[in-house]
């Protein structure tokens, strides 16, 4: 009789985050699972190396050749005329690095292609001899720089073709095509653009003479001197009669102080009887030498100076000053009255309410409008001038330019080194490198497979075969 005992399943460990992370139970994890870690990094390293001998089989070998275009922009350097001086312009270094990407962006145009297939049509099949399919073998690129960050003044043109022959004559053909047509856009002057700026110099010239003329005729009839001295003397004379006016106008407030001050002290001598006419007398004789003798700041009496004097005596007295000031006021206020149109000094007056200058502000603001009318006119006039003058001026200085530029050979890049016959065709996928990147990631997906299957509470299937 025999005894068969159940297998009790293995239990997948169970994951704990505690506060320190132990690395002890992934270590278990691979080294339960190392086998099948092992078996799919090969794999995928052998399937990689298996693709990449397989691409080199049906793969036709590719050679490349380079040929390299040095940048050597010469211009001339004229000077006919110590107004103006042709010269070479200097670019800073954004210029420069946006001139050498311009240069670089035109290896690749469909002109060239076009002038290297019609040059070298032998070469190339009725598949080849597509423009655009020709421009896929062409890359152009800046050379190397050896000792110094500066970028580097080559251009390297670099052809791939099925045979060595073939790659070299077509980075040849392409590197003296490219130096042809940058010469010529760069280093040449188009007779469209000469002809338009000869047009444009002869309107600007027009168009100068006419805004002189319209000048001329202006100034000859212009009254901006006039006007301006008219304008000066009406503000002189009405600035005279405002001061004259205002000065009648304190004269008059301080009049009628008075005045309120000597009926105050009429009002005290009444009420007061006897008794207010010794206590009075010194504010009456104070007030008299304020009205009249306009003393300085200090000044004294003495009181027992001061004569013996009746009330009715006094009030005679109030009265007469009363009457002095009453009969100063109306004489002040008729001198305001015939200044301005009827204005009395009690209404409020103001520089703004003298109606009588009303017609002469009104002929000044005229005045001043005129005058600003003139010397806008004017501004307009000299600016229109010197705008033709200047347009005149730099288009006749462009034409100078463009006829020496034109006599003048200058050029923008030059053919520096032919492309030679490479020896061997160009080196495709390393074999060792690319196995090797292909062993690295499969070690990761294997790593990524095993993590997971051991947390699914799967077993090593490689160590179940073995133990059976």
């Amino acid at each position: 009789m025999s005894v068969n005992t159940l297998e009790t399943p293995a239990v997948p460990p169970t994951w704990q985050q505690d506060d320190e992370i132990d690395l002890r139970q992934y270590l278990d994890v691979v080294i339960r699972w190392w086998r099948e870690i092992v078996l799919i990094a090969a794999g995928v390293a052998a399937l990689a190396a298996l693709s990449i001998l397989a691409l080199r089989l049906v793969t036709p070998p590719s050679y490349v050749a380079t040929a390299s275009v040095a940048i050597a922009r010469t211009v001339s350097d004229v000077s006919f005329d110590e107004r103006f001086r042709t010269s070479p312009g200097e670019m800073d270094t954004a210029s420069v690095n946006a001139r050498r990407s311009a240069l670089l962006g035109l290896v690749t145009t469909g002109s060239i292609a076009n002038e290297v297939l019609v040059e070298l049509g032998d070469l190339f099949s009725e598949e080849e001899r597509d423009p655009s399919a020709l421009l896929e073998r062409i890359e152009g690129e800046p050379g190397p720089t050896v000792g110094t960050r500066a970028d580097s003044d080559l251009i390297l043109i670099t052809a791939k073709a099925d045979s060595p022959e073939k790659a070299a004559a077509i980075a040849n053909a392409w590197a003296r095509a490219y130096v042809r047509q940058i010469n010529t856009v760069y280093g040449q002057v188009p007779d469209e653009v000469f002809d338009s700026i000869r047009a444009e110099l002869a309107t600007a010239e027009q168009s100068y003479h006419e805004a002189q003329s319209r000048l001329e005729a202006f100034l000859a009839d212009n009254q901006a001197k006039e006007l301006n001295n008219r304008l000066s003397v009406i503000q002189q004379r009405m600035d005279q009669e405002v001061a004259l006016i205002q000065s009648y106008l304190g004269e008059w407030q301080r009049a009628n102080e008075y005045r309120n001050t000597a009926q105050a002290l009429r009002t005290q001598l009444e009420q007061g009887g006897e008794g207010a006419v010794r206590s009075t007398m010194p504010a009456l004789q104070t007030l008299k030498i304020t009205i009249f003798g306009r003393p300085s700041g200090n000044f004294q009496f003495e009181l027992r100076d001061l004569p013996e004097m009746s009330q009715a005596a006094m009030l005679a007295d109030v009265d007469g000053l009363i009457a002095a000031l009453e009969e100063r006021l109306a004489g002040l206020e008729a001198e305001i009255t015939s200044r301005s149109d009827g204005l009395h000094p009690g209404d409020g007056v103001t520089p703004a309410t003298l109606t009588a200058f009303t017609p002469m502000y009104a002929e000044i603001r005229q005045l001043q409008a005129r005058i600003e009318a003139e010397s806008a006119r004017r501004a307009q006039l000299e600016q229109q001038r010197t705008l033709n003058w200047e347009s005149y001026k730099a288009l006749s200085n462009k034409v100078a330019e463009l006829n020496l530029t034109r006599a003048a050979s200058s050029s923008e890049v030059r053919f520096a080194a032919a492309a030679v016959p490479p020896a061997e065709p160009e080196r495709g996928i390393s074999l060792s490198v690319g196995t090797g990147a292909a062993g690295v990631a499969g070690l990761l997906l294997a790593l990524m497979f095993v993590f997971l299957a051991d947390y699914l509470g799967r077993q090593p299937f490689l160590r179940r075969q073995v133990a059976r």
